[in-house]
């Protein structure tokens, strides 16, 4: 340490030294604090959602969140987003939200969306399509899914993931197993 102040330029080094590393973790805290917000909203898996997205979520009635959640984030996929934002949300739910469930939000309900209402009743008379062999009561149950896009999201789900064990025929027991992770 002695021969180290004896130098002049080695203690004006050593400054310099402490100066920069000193700026070094500055900096390092501002980028913390840039990314603090969108920390806070991160997901473990899935895509993270913005402060006023998760806000306005709140109204959506608990029976149906997991599933919206789910169309949400497919949609924002496609989209190519990195965070889901109102804007998503509203693109889902103006496009795809039956008017019963938007009035009992307490959103506008257009004519397009009564007709969109009128055409799922017509189509939850057509058949279930699906590509592996389904038991009947099985079939019964994801039949029971009032809104087709969603039954036709849940069998295509159900059926990826009893593929994936190998199996060919969904049985009440696998729907049981699989029909909450879409």
């Amino acid at each position: 340490k002695e021969k180290m102040r004896q130098s002049p330029r080695k203690v004006e080094v050593i400054e310099e030294i402490e100066d920069f590393l000193t700026m070094r973790t500055e900096k390092k805290e501002d980028i913390v604090e840039k990314f603090k917000e969108y920390m806070e909203f991160a997901t473990p898996q899935g895509i993270p959602w913005s402060k006023e997205a998760l806000e306005k979520m709140e109204k959506v009635p608990p029976f149906v969140l997991g599933m919206a959640k789910q169309t949400i984030e497919g949609r924002a996929r496609e989209r190519g987003d990195k965070m889901i934002t109102v804007s998503i949300i509203d693109e889902v739910f103006t496009k795809m939200m039956p008017a019963s469930a938007k009035q009992a939000m307490g959103m506008e309900v257009t004519e397009e969306d009564l007709k969109r209402d009128e055409q799922i009743d017509k189509e939850k008379e057509e058949p279930v399509e699906v590509s592996l062999k389904w038991e009947d009561d099985a079939l019964a149950k994801v039949s029971r899914i009032p809104i087709p896009f969603i039954r036709n999201m849940a069998v295509k789900r159900i059926e990826q993931e009893i593929s994936k064990e190998g199996k060919k025929v969904v049985t009440l027991e696998l729907f049981d197993k699989y029909r909450f992770t879409f």
